[in-house]
């Protein structure tokens, strides 16, 4: 009588068992498939070799690769608007060793001294230029009878100037440099003579006359050596012959 009730639980039991499981699966199974984002689209295409070397973790770069500038180099542009053209003129050079001086003539007519420092492009003193808009003007070269100037970009050299000895020549990136030589200057013309010059040789050629006419009728005096007495000398002079006491 005991034995029966047990196997009958016992079933039941396993049943139980058996239907909790089933269920369960089925829900995880329904689970999945409804919130899967790729439920109903195909399968993948599988991956060929050749992709995978260039698309996988490999940091090699496609051949061929050519290299971009990250970072583009900088360029000087001309402004617009330029001012005009302002020159120095060169008046003298002087090169004793290392040392190399130019004698330069401003656009404001003022005379300086600029010097080569460490043979190397040297900034012009900016004193010499009158506007604030006219600056950078640098000194780049000192030879014998010539020098170079590089001028600003806001106001470059671009007309020569062939009697002030000024000829522009052009770089890259808006820069222009001027070579400015030495011209020979014409020679000066003499001074005219003034009207009173011609006047005054008037007066001396007078008194000259009246000299003369004072003069013409005076005998220098000669002192014969046998008429000179003891103890006395003569002394001759181109107005006449003197006596004088011997000491």
């Amino acid at each position: 009588m005991y034995g029966v009730p047990f196997l009958f639980g016992d079933k039941n039991m396993q049943n139980i068992i058996i239907t909790t499981i089933a269920m369960l699966f089925i829900i995880n199974v329904q689970a999945f498939d409804l919130f899967n984002p790729d439920r109903g689209k195909p399968a993948p295409k599988p991956i060929k070799s050749s992709d995978r070397t260039n698309t996988g973790s490999s940091n090699k770069l496609p051949i061929p690769f050519k290299a971009k500038a990250s970072i583009k180099p900088t360029i000087n542009k001309r402004p617009k608007n330029l001012l005009p053209q302002k020159d120095f003129a060169l008046k003298g050079t002087s090169i004793i060793g290392n040392k190399r001086a130019a004698i330069l003539i401003a656009p404001n007519k003022k005379e300086f001294i600029q010097y080569l420092k460490s043979n190397k492009r040297t900034k012009i003193d900016s004193k010499y230029i009158k506007s604030e808009k006219y600056q950078s003007y640098y000194l780049l070269n000192v030879a014998a009878r010539e020098v170079q100037i590089e001028y600003p970009i806001n106001a470059p050299c671009r007309k020569d100037k062939d009697k002030d000895g000024v000829k522009c020549i052009k770089k890259s990136d808006g820069i222009t440099i001027a070579a400015l030589s030495l011209k020979e200057r014409k020679a000066l013309r003499p001074k005219r003579t003034p009207a009173a010059i011609p006047n005054i040789n008037k007066k001396r050629n007078k008194n000259l006359e009246k000299r003369k006419e004072i003069y013409k009728n005076f005998k220098r005096k000669v002192i014969k050596d046998e008429d000179v007495p003891p103890g006395m000398r003569v002394v001759r002079t181109p107005f006449g012959d003197r006596l004088v006491p011997i000491k």
